[in-house]
């Protein structure tokens, strides 16, 4: 997703909020942490970034820069596009362990932003939750009654290996019935599970979408004038790569392959 190039330039990198957004010219700004003996002017080789202003310059090295940047990739601009999706701030940040890109908004659109994330690349996880109105460090997938069965079981050692304590011992200090705290305990389970590992995951890319999908980034790159640069160019073919990957795995497993659609998408697409 040409993330590799921003670990040479910035140590620490976080989407703060949007000033402007639609496709083609999405500008925010972000609080940044440059490497040692780096700057805003490093910022000029990197593809899909441009730093139109520097809104606040750190007074010492532990203090972070304000940037007001403007954003030119295929995923940003498709969540442009969307007319629905957003990126949440404090949510969407580059560190030492990847980056995290955390997006709101309707299922079927955020379908449409993990199938072009997984053509381009192949995140570590994608998950989908719902939206909760409460503050950021009450979101959660678990309920506030699951968070406390939760939260008593691990204190009480249920999770630990081995157990310090049954279910049954559970039910009795809680006074609720064993099959009761054994089912709410299997459905914390699945839950946390489900939000680890999205039916996300296994959304089927049709030949349609990704055929309209490509031609989408094609277009945004013929208008903005990047459509010869290296970097669109090693993306699109990482694009190809990576559907044919997913082709060839699903082969393994299909009893008739010319069901599978990434197959036919590459056909067409040829």
């Amino acid at each position: 997703m040409g993330v590799g190039p921003l670990y040479d330039i910035f140590e620490q990198f976080e989407f703060i909020s949007y000033v402007k957004r639609i496709p083609k010219d999405v500008r925010c700004v972000f609080k940044v942490k440059f490497m040692p003996d780096k700057g805003p002017e490093d910022c000029k080789e990197l593809a899909s970034f441009e730093v139109l202003e520097v809104l606040n310059e750190p007074e010492s090295s532990d203090q972070a820069y304000l940037l007001l940047i403007r954003l030119n990739h295929a995923i940003v601009n498709l969540n442009a596009r969307t007319n629905g999706t957003s990126a949440v701030s404090g949510k969407c940040f580059l560190n030492a362990e990847g980056l995290t890109y955390t997006v709101q908004g309707p299922g079927t659109k955020l379908r449409l932003i993990s199938i072009m994330a997984r053509m381009i690349a192949k995140p570590d996880r994608i998950s989908a939750r719902p939206v909760h109105y409460a503050t950021v460090d009450e979101i959660t997938v678990l309920s506030s009654k699951q968070v406390n069965l939760a939260k008593y079981a691990h204190e009480r050692g249920f999770y630990e290996t081995p157990k310090r304590i049954r279910v049954s011992d559970l039910a009795d200090e809680l006074g609720l019935a064993r099959a009761t705290i054994s089912e709410q305990l299997a459905r914390i389970e699945t839950t946390l599970m489900d939000d680890m590992f999205s039916s996300l995951n296994d959304v089927q890319k049709s030949p349609e979408i990704v055929r309209e999908l490509m031609v989408t980034m094609e277009e945004d790159a013929l208008d903005s004038g990047y459509s010869s640069n290296d970097d669109f160019r090693e993306m699109m073919v990482q694009i190809q790569n990576n559907i044919e990957l997913e082709s060839s795995a699903t082969k393994l497993h299909d009893t008739e392959p010319s069901s599978n659609p990434l197959e036919q998408s590459i056909k067409e697409l040829e």
